[in-house]
């Protein structure tokens, strides 16, 4: 991440990054040319300095994107308004890619129940395509959340765990191949399940004490398909095996515990638990986001590393981006952005009117400078009809 001092900014410069406030708030999108009305908004603001992922760029834009938005928003509101611009105009790619993720998983998984040969190269190309998404794309909960496609819930589950246990391989810094493999690990993770019964992977009601068991083993499956059929590395494996372990020991299968357990098989562990918990289930209904976290770090936070489970709240925080909250004065709003300092006062776009009726004209709300209203509850998008959609 390179830090611009904002005194160094010059009227008509461009990055081939966006431009952020912070490693989460985009000020400006990527070949978006500085206004002098810009710099003045953050020195106003109090912000010395900005940061990219990108370089300067000095060719001539073929165009510049246009954000609604008056000249004289402030820098919160603005850095709403463009990341929520950014994230609609990479909708397609996101859905794209969730989909080929999904195709990608079903696909090898069916051939792996049928003990078919299987090319492990289409796993890996998507490992990369999610690892540069989320390093390019740091809100793609907004979009992840809400989304799923019809079909076997074990591949939406593994696609999605996947792409939140990224966000904290980010917080840690890891290289891009270090990610990458982290993608492939979570991709191939639920492998074992392949040889796992139909009439007990796939049944709509709680299993019972035996067919329990039965799915106990699938790790072992995963981590033995996976290391002497098709002689993937073992760090990729490991999570197969151990993404079930607690930190406690009262995982399974080999009840392993603390520093037995490899990092990735942890940091999949969280993001896989989390992914479930906010997922409908056959046998429950899914947990609101903030209610999927209070449980984690409350009621089973002990079956996590803690200071990976700290590192994935303050990532996603309480009010993860993407959910929906009903705000003190009756409106309802999806999250656009997190404000670490104050989690519990995000940054929103309004998308229903105290009124009930729906918000027909952009509006953004960033609680952190808004002391007017507050988060009542956090609420099922469903109910609102995905509505921002």
């Amino acid at each position: 991440m390179r830090i611009i001092k904002v005194s160094e900014l010059q009227v008509g410069m461009r990055f081939s990054k966006p431009l952020l406030l912070d490693r989460d708030n985009i000020f400006i999108n990527a070949l978006v040319p500085i206004s002098e009305n810009d710099i003045t908004r953050l020195s106003k603001f109090g912000f010395a300095e900005v940061m990219t992922l990108g370089e300067i760029v000095t060719e001539e834009p073929k165009e510049s994107p246009v954000f609604a938005g008056g000249a004289n928003e402030d820098p919160a509101t603005a850095a709403l308004r463009n990341s929520f611009h950014i994230l609609q105009k990479n909708k397609d790619e996101f859905v794209r890619l969730y989909k080929d993720s999904f195709e990608a998983v079903q696909t090898l998984y069916r051939k792996v129940a049928e003990d078919k040969v299987i090319e492990l190269n289409q796993i890996r190309s998507i490992a990369e395509q999610i690892t540069d998404h989320v390093r390019a794309n740091p809100n793609f909960s907004f979009m992840l959340l809400n989304y799923s496609l019809d079909g076997y819930y074990l591949y939406n589950q593994v696609v999605k765990a996947t792409f939140y246990s990224l966000l904290i391989a980010m917080s840690m810094d890891y290289s891009r191949p270090k990610m990458v493999d982290l993608a492939m690990a979570g991709l191939l993770s639920d492998v074992g399940m392949s040889k796992i019964p139909g009439y007990i992977s796939e049944k709509t009601a709680t299993l019972n004490e035996e067919e329990y068991k039965v799915v106990k083993k699938h790790p072992l499956f995963g981590y033995q398909i996976l290391t002497k059929n098709y002689k993937v590395k073992n760090n990729i494996a490991l999570v197969a095996l151990q993404h079930h372990e607690n930190f406690d020991g009262t995982g399974y299968p080999q009840k392993m515990k603390k520093n037995e357990i490899e990092e990735a098989s942890c940091i999949y562990s969280i993001a896989d638990t989390f992914s479930a918990l906010v997922s409908n289930r056959p046998w429950r209904r899914k947990f609101q986001p903030y209610e999927a976290l209070k449980t984690m770090i409350s009621v089973v936070m002990n079956r996590f590393d803690l200071n990976l489970l700290r590192m994935f709240l303050n990532k996603i925080a309480m009010y993860p981006v993407g959910s929906y909250v009903e705000l003190s004065d009756g409106s309802i709003a999806q999250v656009l952005e997190a404000n670490f300092s104050k989690m519990l006062r995000p940054g929103l776009i309004i998308v229903k009117e105290a009124g009930g009726e729906i918000t027909k004209k952009e509006r953004f709300v960033n609680l952190l400078n808004d002391n007017t209203v507050y988060i009542s509850k956090s609420i099922d998008g469903n109910l609102i009809g995905q509505i921002t959609k």
